[in-house]
């Protein structure tokens, strides 16, 4: 189950790996200072609220797929709100099942470390206001994981969340604003594995 000690201990594991992402990560670690555990997942948090995406590469680990995201109207990866999953690993998991449609057992988990569920990234963002949800500005503090797409390329996404769904090559991606420093990080990753091999 979901606890705020255990974030907070995925937290610090992350940071032990990603150093450099102390400063990047300080609006989560003041967000999870200053709300009970009862508020981290709630969409009427407009302090924020914790969120979990999933980042899906190919079999060669080259491209990685994005939805057309219907209310941004932009290309991000699958993901959304935590909604009683045992883990956040699962939730991410749920999430991109239900945006992409493609089978659970169709996407294998990519760890950073022994543990799972250390995510592959952390991301704090701002979501505008949205009167029709009657929501104010807030902050979604995106726990990000990693995973390959393992099936036979027949996806058929959700179109109540979005309205395209594309495979991207990541070095088209490698300068972008949203996702240049997670293809940057996917290579790191690729690269730690085959220095393991070698």
């Amino acid at each position: 189950m979901i606890n705020k000690e255990n974030i907070i201990g995925l937290v610090d594991i992350y940071l032990r790996q990603f150093p450099r992402e102390k400063d990047t990560t300080k609006l989560f670690s003041g967000f999870l200072a200053r709300n009970a555990a009862n508020e981290l997942f709630t969409r009427k948090n407009f302090d924020g609220h914790i969120t979990t995406s999933a980042f899906i590469v190919d079999h060669a680990h080259t491209e990685i797929l994005l939805l057309r995201h219907k209310s941004l109207n932009r290309w991000l990866q699958p993901g959304g709100h935590v909604e009683g999953d045992d883990t956040l690993l699962l939730s991410a998991l749920r999430e991109a099942n239900e945006e992409t449609g493609i089978p659970k057992v169709e996407m294998k988990n990519i760890p950073i470390l022994s543990n799972s569920e250390v995510p592959f990234d952390i991301d704090s963002h701002y979501i505008p206001a949205n009167p029709k949800k009657q929501e104010d500005g807030h902050y979604h503090h995106d726990l990000r994981y990693l995973f390959e797409y393992t099936g036979d390329g027949n996806i058929i996404f959700n179109t109540d969340e979005s309205t395209g769904l594309k495979w991207v090559k990541l070095h088209e991606l490698a300068d972008d604003e949203t996702f240049g420093a997670v293809v940057k990080k996917i290579r790191n990753l690729e690269k730690k594995s085959v220095d393991r091999v070698l």
